[in-house]
């Protein structure tokens, strides 16, 4: 009973840590973009990703956790008391409705993993991470944690809701994880022109359904970059790369991609490429182009400064898998066995993940009957693409391929799944405006 009051009391401190410092009035007005309002759902999770960052800056000044918590909670209740009535003018009858589906899904599975209180494999090389900033240890202890070179966000985040818990039980922490899921899929489904209520709230449930993996959260990192993806892929979508007008989606879209490097290594793959494919479909000047450019050069070379100089992490991963890959070109005969096993265990685990069924089905749909492509979707197909052949190229650098397939490859083919939801989304919209 004290376990269910105190996951109750989390959920409550995860609304209002995350009201501050954007409300829906606040954020339209920062972002001031044409013909689109955003909602209380779309200021909650720009609120998540302003606080991710700054906790990732708090993790290089060894601040206590639980002085960080004190202040940015006292903050975000004065914010919220203030803007209480804003607050519940903007929830109508429909949206409480809404919210209570919301607040009893975020309860279920808080529950489920309380009782289910087991971490996988992976999970003990996160944890390793975590107890160094609940330990409020230097930052520099990372590196002799479990592979020292795995970027660190997601276990400061842990380690944060794991030390400020009222009981300082290890499982809290991981709810930041089914928190940020559960609302990034929420806000997704704001792409979508469906106006019917109960519709929306099936799909909702459906998508759950389809992509809720317990033994993810059992901490693994996966779902931080399939959620962080999935709240991307919203805002490049309603971005319009036609419309020159909203270009501050763009760098909003940067913001939120560049997340994931600080998450997993992979993480800056998926930033690089999604990112240049923006820059690259964009209707936007030249001299822009370059300068978006610069800023996903910048930003890379501060993380890649960060890690090598406070971390102290040497040498470069993706440097030893390039030189794996072009090593393979030796060998002929046993770089197409490699590809062909690849491929083979690319489609178990697509049947594995149905989620990955329905995308292949949406993009069959939009090329062959709807025969309509933007340059959105484009945007998406091509980001299909590359990350597909990017992991294949990762996987033939592999020699012990076997192995990494069988054990790494449905879990780095899942996170990025989200990512194209956004296409079963449009031909929703579609068909609803045909009818």
């Amino acid at each position: 009973m004290i376990e269910i009051a105190n996951i109750l009391l989390q959920i409550l401190i995860f609304f209002i840590i995350f009201s501050f410092p954007f409300n829906e009035r606040i954020l339209n007005n920062t972002l001031k973009l044409k013909n689109i309002d955003l909602g209380l759902i779309d200021s909650h999770v720009i609120n998540i990703i302003f606080f991710s960052y700054l906790c990732l800056v708090i993790s290089f000044l060894s601040i206590d956790p639980k002085l960080f918590f004190k202040i940015y909670f006292s903050i975000s209740l004065i914010f919220l008391l203030l803007n209480i009535k804003f607050f519940f003018h903007q929830i109508r009858k429909r949206d409480f409705l809404k919210f209570s589906f919301f607040f009893l899904i975020i309860f279920s599975i808080f529950i489920f993993i309380a009782q289910n209180l087991r971490l996988e494999w992976d999970g003990h090389v996160w944890i390793s991470k975590a107890l160094v900033f609940f330990n409020n240890e230097q930052i520099s202890k990372l590196n002799e944690t479990i592979h020292g070179e795995y970027p660190h966000l997601g276990a400061y985040l842990w380690a944060f809701f794991w030390s400020n818990s009222f009981l300082e039980l290890e499982y809290f922490g991981r709810f930041f994880y089914v928190y940020l899921y559960i609302t990034s899929i929420f806000l997704i489904f704001k792409n979508s022109n469906i106006n019917n209520y109960y519709i929306k709230i099936f799909l909702i449930l459906f998508f759950i359904l389809l992509t809720f993996e317990p033994y993810y959260f059992g901490g693994y990192q996966e779902y931080l970059i399939f959620s962080t993806l999935i709240i991307a892929s919203r805002y490049i979508y309603i971005f319009n790369l036609t419309y020159r007008k909203n270009i501050r989606l763009i760098f909003l879209a940067f913001l939120i991609l560049y997340i994931n490097c600080w998450f997993k290594n992979e993480g800056k793959i998926y930033f690089i490429i999604f990112s240049s494919a923006i820059i690259y479909l964009a209707d936007i000047k030249y001299y822009k182009k370059i300068l978006f450019t610069l800023f996903v050069i910048f930003i890379i070379l501060i993380q890649y400064f960060l890690q090598n100089n406070l971390v102290n992490i040497a040498g470069s991963i993706e440097t030893n898998y390039l030189i794996n890959f072009l090593n393979n070109f030796n060998d002929i005969q046993l770089l197409l066995i490699k590809f062909f096993k690849i491929l083979l265990n690319m489609i178990i685990v697509f049947i594995k993940h149905p989620l990955w069924i329905i995308i292949f089905l949406s993009i069959f749909i939009q090329i062959f009957l709807l025969k309509k492509i933007d340059v959105n979707i484009k945007y998406f197909l091509i980001c299909l693409i590359l990350n597909l052949l990017i992991i294949m190229g990762v996987y033939i650098s592999q020699e012990n391929i076997d192995f990494m397939l069988r054990v790494t490859l449905d879990r780095v083919l899942f996170q990025t799944s989200g990512f194209y939801f956004i296409i079963f989304l449009n031909i929703l919209n579609i068909k609803k405006n045909l009818l």
